[in-house]
């Protein structure tokens, strides 16, 4: 039977899609089965997901991952059968054969023909199957017998599950993500034309227009607004995926670097279902993977040194994400040794980050913030777990470039915990328009926490820095219209205004000229000319058809020279 070019592609590009699902869910289950190698229900899944990896690869002729899917099959169906033990060296063995499935699947995603050198993976199977490599590593207890039951109720079960399955994908369907970046641009454009209209309509509101007329085209305005906002929560819903999609690969990482380092660890995992953005999933699976290294490698003790310190032998890193507000809220903590404020200072000082003096006045909290400045590293030497030339800076970069935050806390002996503040959604965000040096800026409401008005001489001078009293706290300021411009206008107005912003743990005030208001607003990527300036995060156009730029204020401050809020 053969199939044209375009629907046999189809079927390729369906079964990538649906191995590539398959796989992202087994680490998991391999490292849950490792805890638990009685749970037979656990063992089934996992079975079945190899055997239907290998089933459709078989149908589309592709030999070489059938090969190491069938013999990594009969080694999970001796399990099955209790005929041999869930040991750390048999599930090494099957982690490694996963491992080539995934190589061999992304040869077959590029097309590149490459066939891979499975010969040591087979060979590796082969001794397990032979009783010759399972018995390396201490056993585990064996697999409780399967239970007798009716082949007839069996297979009934089994049909229902078939069918629940096949009922559950005709009510989805796979679409090609730039089809979905194209609606959801088509969205954005649709969003500046309501608030154009609505300002229209404003305007239209006070002028003498026919009273009947005015309030028909308030009546057609406010539906307008009312479908754009159904349909951008559409399109925004369309696009979000649960967290799970990139927690799912800790548990093993976690599991193969305790091998690897001697160490005892368990993951903890917390919210997965929660859901973001596809571009924000993509974009934090980079910083996790480094601050999970980094926890293992700087941040959790060997087992004699936990027990010394009366802590259990297995340490834990948890890591966890809920939904605040507009934010989601993603944390890396550990129980490990922590950070060391004093010698962080020491490590920026030797390296001509900040100056003795400047050290001197930090605090607790500002000292852990050091360890996100370009160049610091407090380790005595590289390892191949971490110290690859990546740094926390990198990290804070990727958080800041989708308009997220990032904070430490870390208590010595006790653990570190590094929280990220992310946006829910990327391209449609509300925004707060500010007018600073003649110019207009709009600066994400997700950063500002509140707006005060306030008179020059209220503004006072502390060691060479402005500064204001909020509240009994006093609250650091700079001039919006210096940061941006290098220059500062002087208002025609005594009154000015201060936009108290948030960055992690830290506020500070902004001072500019006039706050416009609050607006939705479609944010919009850079040209090539300005792509990756420092303190810039995009660009939009506002209700009355003006561009302005999006303000990152986290690089805004740090680029700017004498800037840098402690």
């Amino acid at each position: 039977m053969s199939f044209p070019t375009d629907e046999m592609d189809d079927i390729i590009n369906d079964f990538i899609a649906e191995s590539a699902e398959s796989l992202e869910t087994l680490d998991q289950k391999f490292v849950e089965l490792e805890k638990k190698p009685g749970d037979l229900p656990l063992l089934n899944d996992i079975f079945r997901s190899i055997h239907t990896i290998k089933g459709a690869a078989g149908f589309l002729g592709f030999d070489q991952m059938v090969e190491v899917t069938h013999v990594t099959e009969d080694v999970l169906n001796k399990l099955r059968k209790s005929e041999m033990s869930v040991t750390p060296a048999v599930m090494d063995a099957i982690l490694r054969a996963v491992d080539m499935i995934r190589v061999i699947l992304a040869n077959i995603r590029e097309k590149n023909g490459r066939k891979e050198d499975t010969s040591g993976v087979l060979a590796l199977l082969g001794g397990i199957l032979d009783g010759k490599g399972a018995e390396k590593d201490e056993a585990a207890p064996p697999l409780p017998e399967k239970p007798a039951a009716d082949e007839e109720q069996k297979q009934q079960r089994a049909d229902e599950a078939q069918g629940a399955a096949a009922s559950a994908k005709d009510h989805a369907i796979r679409v090609d993500i730039d089809r979905l970046d194209t609606v959801l641009n088509l969205a954005g454009e649709l969003v500046l034309s309501r608030n154009r209209l609505m300002r229209l309509g404003t305007r239209l509101s006070e002028s003498s227009v026919d009273g009947e007329l005015q309030s028909q085209v308030s009546e057609a305005i406010a539906q307008l607004d009312l479908v754009t906002s159904d349909l951008q929560l559409g399109v925004m819903k369309i696009r979000m995926q649960p967290i799970a999609k990139v927690f799912n690969k800790f548990p093993r990482m976690v599991r193969d670097l305790a091998r690897q380092t001697g160490k005892q660890m368990e993951l903890v995992l917390s919210g997965e279902e929660t859901e973001m953005d596809k571009t924000v999933i993509e974009e934090i699976g980079d910083p996790l993977v480094h601050l999970i290294r980094n926890a293992v490698d700087h941040g959790m003790e060997f087992p004699e040194e936990r027990a010394a310190k009366g802590k259990p032998q297995c340490g834990t890193i948890a890591l966890s994400a809920y939904q605040e507000g507009r934010n989601i809220i993603v944390s890396v903590s550990d129980d490990g040794k922590g950070i060391d404020p004093e010698a962080v200072k020491r490590s920026a000082v030797e390296k001509g980050i900040i100056s003795a003096d400047e050290a001197e006045r930090l605090t607790e909290r500002d000292a852990l913030g050091l360890i996100f400045l370009p160049g610091f590293s407090t380790a005595k030497e590289v390892s191949s777990i971490s110290g690859r030339g990546v740094g926390m800076d990198v990290v804070k970069t990727n958080i800041s470039r989708i308009n997220g935050t990032i904070s430490i806390d870390s208590e010595i002996g006790k653990g570190t915990r590094i929280v990220f503040r992310l946006p829910l959604k990327l391209a449609i965000i509300q925004a707060l328009t500010v007018e600073a040096g003649g110019e207009v800026y709009a600066i994400p409401l997700s950063n500002v926490i509140e707006n005060i008005r306030v008179t020059g001489d209220e503004i006072k001078t502390i060691e060479g820095r402005e500064a204001i009293n909020i509240r009994d706290r006093v609250v650091p300021v700079v001039r919006l219209g210096a940061l941006v411009s290098g220059k500062d206008s002087p208002g025609k107005s005594e009154w000015k205004y201060i936009v108290v912003i948030g960055i992690g743990e830290k506020s500070f005030g902004v001072l500019v000229d006039r706050l416009h208001g609050q607006e939705e607003i479609v944010m919009k990527s850079m040209s090539e000319y300005l792509k990756g300036t420092e303190g810039v995060a995009g660009a939009c156009i506002t209700g009355d058809g003006n561009v302005i730029l999006i303000l990152d204020m986290a690089g805004l401050l740090t680029s700017a020279k004498g800037a840098y809020v402690h």
